[in-house]
């Protein structure tokens, strides 16, 4: 962090101790004394909790940009300054983010999050990486910042995620991944999904109230025409409407059906609708829409990610179930080996 902050120039590094019980004070001291004009520090009296400890340092920012980092993860030594004039060149982009690899204490885990976003998987599974993203100040500030989900505080940042997605664009960097995420038992997120229901559920419902009328009718497979200002509630409300609604295939897949013909280049439709269809065991028609999508994708994915995508959900149709959590981590292990890792990941693994 601090060696993208010197290349960059004219940037802050906010470090925020949140009653830390080990010796973080001291750390952040250190580094305070060794790099004055960038670090500054911030901390707290009680326990904030992660979403909070965002927010608090995203209003104390006084740049134009935020970036947000957890103090477990690396850096990669990406191309900020490259970035930001990016984002200042198209101001359309809320933000920008990139891949992120995950590890642990053996090396790299076969997992890679972060993907270009889907609008229709907007609303309750948007492939978005937090880590290392580009936020304009002012585009957080109206979204009200890190909200913390009810009950799963740790989800801030992908409840903020659907806030953007809403009535954003966001740009995936795909050229320079920007994060080692750091996997151990203790970790606080694996924990808590072990304890408690993920929130993606509660995400679409919450999106689904914000636009009734809407959702209404959509749900009625009667969705109004996309135009610019509605496309991302039209296209994230038609995800949610299937994804609250799965157990009834028949009812949402024409829904899924009409995204596809409202927003062909959106893959998550298409992996949606292929999904239900093989939930349906309508296989004549999955293998018909199959081919169409795989053909459709092969030239505009040079890294083989949707192929990889639709061998998993042709995996599921064999075998007549929907896809497993065994066959999910096949399709991660498999997109792996697709995407081998940038020499910028292998050189700053630790160990």
């Amino acid at each position: 962090m601090i060696r993208v902050a010197e290349t960059q120039g004219n940037t802050e590094v906010i470090l925020f101790n949140d009653c830390s019980p080990d010796d973080s004070q001291s750390i952040i001291d250190e580094y305070a004394d060794r790099y004055p004009g960038i670090i500054r520090k911030m901390k707290s009296d009680h326990n904030l909790g992660i979403g909070n400890v965002r927010t608090e340092m995203s209003k104390a920012a006084l740049g134009r940009y935020i970036l947000s980092f957890d103090q477990d993860d690396i850096m990669l030594p990406f191309d900020l300054g490259g970035v930001i004039a990016m984002m200042d060149r198209n101001p359309q982009y809320s933000a920008s983010y990139s891949r992120k690899y995950l590890f642990d204490e053996n090396g790299l885990t076969g997992e890679v999050h972060g993907d270009c976003l889907s609008e229709f998987n907007a609303f309750f599974a948007p492939k978005i990486n937090i880590n290392a993203m580009v936020i304009r100040a002012d585009v957080l500030a109206a979204h009200k910042y890190f909200m913390p989900v009810p009950d799963c505080a740790i989800n801030d940042d992908v409840f903020l995620m659907i806030r953007l997605g809403a009535d954003t664009d966001i740009y995936f960097d795909e050229e320079t991944p920007r994060t080692l995420y750091r996997i151990h038992r203790k970790q606080n997120s694996r924990r808590f999904h072990h304890e408690k229901q993920t929130p993606f559920r509660w995400m679409a419902e919450y999106m689904a109230k914000q636009r009734p009328e809407l959702y209404r009718r959509i749900l009625a497979n009667d969705p109004p025409a996309l135009t610019p200002e509605n496309r991302h509630w039209v296209l994230g409300l038609m995800g949610a409407a299937v994804f609250l609604n799965q157990d009834d295939t028949e009812k949402v897949i024409p829904i899924a059906e009409k995204a596809c013909e409202l927003a062909p280049d959106d893959y998550g439709a298409w992996e949606n609708r292929l999904l239900l269809l093989c939930m349906a065991k309508r296989h004549d028609e999955f293998l018909k829409v199959f081919d169409f999508a795989a053909k459709k994708f092969r030239d505009r994915h040079p890294n083989k990610e949707m192929q990889i995508l639709f061998k998993m959900i042709l995996y599921s149709r064999q075998t007549e179930k929907a896809v497993p959590q065994a066959v999910a981590m096949r399709f991660n292990k498999l997109l792996l080996q697709t995407r081998k890792p940038p020499r910028i990941v292998l050189e700053n693994l630790p160990g």
